[in-house]
């Protein structure tokens, strides 16, 4: 089979089609590593999600049947909340991590049905230190960005409700699109943590459209496919209202978190063969290379 070229500046077809492409050819062996650790992670966050779940559930009942604040209170300030979410986030970052080692393997050529997790561990936890970096730069930026940002609002506020609102909606759909590319500079080009979350920006908005619609189509299709796995411990959960979380829930739980694993690397492909597009627009980075090759001859 030909191997796909990764830098290439395709339309929004044709990067559909290249990232299909790359998961048909290579979806055994990608599988076959991210679930070694997936399966762990699903059991631990099914175990605090059930926990989380039933809390919360149970907190939801008193509230509608009269209950007061500390109900409220209970729901977002339960520790297994806090341990669900964590582990959700840990779960994510694994398995991302895992999905770029497997496609810089690809793209050196090593990749093959036989490559295993022992393969790609320097890569993956490479990647894994990249994306804790990018993420934890990115909480901080936030926190500044959003304080200066609802102290603006706040003044707008005073001068038009409707003007804040819509300042507020603008701004959160416009900046969204482009954070999903901020992490592949970094993982396929080895840009610092800083560098990467700037880049992968500014590509983001000037390709904001075709980025709005791959985050949106693949939100549906990732939505879809965790729903179809979180139905049977949905069920369970809204059936027994109360009742304390069992080895059932356990397992329908830790079924349904495995979603992550499915999910988290078709975005990864797809999100970055969107990256790999916009990018070789901007910076013809095909080129380079094959001037870097000949070069060295």
């Amino acid at each position: 089979m030909d191997k796909i070229e990764f830098y290439k500046n395709r339309n929004l077809g044709e990067r559909f089609s290249a990232s299909a492409e790359f998961i048909r050819q290579n979806w055994k062996v990608m599988y076959q590593i991210v679930l070694i650790p997936a399966i762990p992670l699903a059991l631990l966050q099914g175990y605090f999600q059930q926990g989380f779940v039933s809390g919360y559930l149970s907190n939801l009942s008193k509230v509608f049947s009269g209950g007061g604040i500390t109900e409220m209170n209970n729901i977002y300030s339960s520790g297994g909340m806090w341990m669900y979410l964590l582990m959700a986030l840990l779960f994510s970052l694994v398995v991302s991590a895992i999905s770029g080692a497997v496609m810089s393997r690809y793209e050196d050529g090593l990749l093959s049905n036989e490559t295993n997790l022992n393969d790609l561990s320097g890569k993956i936890f490479s990647n894994m230190g990249k994306l804790f970096l990018i993420g934890l730069a990115m909480t901080l930026i936030t926190i500044v960005a959003v304080i200066i940002f609802v102290l603006m609002l706040i003044v707008i506020f005073k001068i038009s409700k409707i003007l804040s609102f819509l300042i507020a909606f603008a701004v959160v759909i416009a900046v969204i699109p482009p954070f999903y590319l901020i992490r592949f500079p970094a993982i396929f080009q080895g840009e610092s943590t800083l560098a990467s979350i700037g880049k992968g920006y500014k590509l983001g908005f000037k390709n904001w459209g075709t980025t709005f619609l791959m985050v949106l189509i693949l939100g549906i299709v990732g939505y879809v496919i965790s729903l179809i796995l979180s139905i049977p411990n949905s069920i369970w959960t809204i059936t027994h209202i109360g009742s304390s979380p069992g080895g059932v829930s356990y397992i329908l739980s830790a079924l349904s978190s495995l979603g992550t694993a499915f999910v988290t690397p078709l975005v990864f492909v797809f999100m970055a063969f969107q990256y790999f597009s916009v990018a070789e627009k901007a910076e013809g980075i095909s080129l380079q290379a094959k001037i870097k090759e000949f070069d060295n001859l």
